[in-house]
């Protein structure tokens, strides 16, 4: 008589029975989900950079695009959108995890069940990380503001097989993914759309206006505050005695920071060159050419430095760059149009595929 044992190197019928069964328990009471299938990245051009290897011959899930931070940001997805049916255990809304800074909600990882068998009929492999999962029965139709309705979007972070999709012959038949919700990135263009269309995902699912919309606020409300310059001391009704020693600077602290000269006298002029005539000992002239506008004193054939215009807007830079930073202005286009000489990074460079 053979001695008896379960495993058996070849998958028999048995395999295939219980297959069968787990694949229509999944199908049975399981949830649709699209999936978004990954190919590997746009076509990059060969720049002779280790880092950034060119794709051509190797446009694969496996390639990796960027060996410095082991990443793919021009991602490719397949315009043909795959169904599976996947189970998971849904999360209450309170459950937290308690760290140093404070609780969290805890419930923006999932953990979805799929069959083997079923998945590689679909998608001829297995669920890897980079893959899209869309969840239609998480659709958010009620948006404020909007008439559209959104599904939910997960990316796959890492996949493995369940303790319990083993049969009593140590055959496995699940496969189980943890996924996480997709950011409004480079990576995910192909499927959100770059934002230019109206229609696009991104959009809709997107928080970019809104914090651009609550940058601008804070910005507004910070000009507010402090319309001038932290330097900028509001001293006009102060007299200074040029005749007391150890009397206080004219400058920083106290005196012509707002470009006039102190005790209430005024300049005999202003320009981006001192006068040659007409000024006397004593006499006080505004430099124009410098930025910002600086007062002198005449004495004897000397000009000396008494103060600073501090009276210009605050910008968190050198001072040389704050007419970059606080540039109003408007240029006029060869074709007649008037733009903003002033343009935010994100409305010019755009991304696009790594060449």
């Amino acid at each position: 008589m053979p001695r008896l044992s379960l495993w058996n190197p070849v998958k028999t019928n048995d395999f295939k029975f219980i297959d069968r069964v787990v694949g229509e328990h999944l199908h049975a009471g399981g949830t649709g989900v699209h999936i978004h299938k990954y190919l590997g990245v746009h076509e990059t051009a060969n720049t002779g950079d280790p880092t950034r290897p060119s794709s051509a011959g190797n446009d694969n899930e496996v390639f990796i695009q960027d060996l410095l931070f082991l990443e793919n940001r021009d991602r490719k997805y397949d315009k043909t959108i795959y169904e599976l049916r996947g189970q998971y255990n849904i999360q209450d809304n309170d459950g937290f995890d308690l760290t140093q800074f404070g609780a969290f909600l805890a419930n923006d990882t999932v953990f979805l069940t799929f069959h083997i068998e079923s998945m590689i009929e679909a998608l001829g492999r297995k669920l890897m990380p980079g893959d899209v999962l869309e969840l239609p029965h998480l659709r958010d139709d009620l948006l404020l503001g909007s008439e559209d309705a959104v599904n939910r979007f997960y990316v796959v972070q890492e996949g493995a097989r369940p303790a319990e999709g083993y049969d009593p012959r140590w055959w496995p038949h699940l496969w189980r993914v943890k996924c996480g919700p997709i950011s409004d990135s480079q990576e995910y263009r192909d499927i959100l759309g770059t934002g230019e269309e109206e229609g696009d995902l991104r959009n809709l699912i997107s928080k970019y206006q809104n914090e651009i919309t609550i940058n601008d606020a804070i910005l507004a409300q910070a000009e507010r505050d402090v319309p001038y310059d932290p330097q900028y001391r509001n001293n006009t009704h102060l007299y200074f005695d040029p005749n007391v020693p150890d009397k206080p600077v004219v400058g920083l602290d106290y005196g012509a920071s707002d470009g006039q000269p102190p005790n209430g006298l005024s300049v005999v002029g202003s320009g981006a060159s001192f006068p040659t005539s007409g000024v006397s000992n004593g006499d006080y002239f505004l430099r124009t050419d410098f930025t910002p506008n600086r007062l002198f004193q005449k004495s004897g054939s000397r000009w000396i430095r008494v103060g600073d215009d501090a009276r210009s807007a605050w910008a968190a830079a050198n001072r040389l760059l704050t007419s970059f930073i606080n540039n109003d202005n408007y240029t006029i286009n060869s074709g007649g149009e008037i733009t903003e000489e002033k343009t935010n990074l994100s409305k010019v460079v755009k991304p696009k595929t790594d060449n």
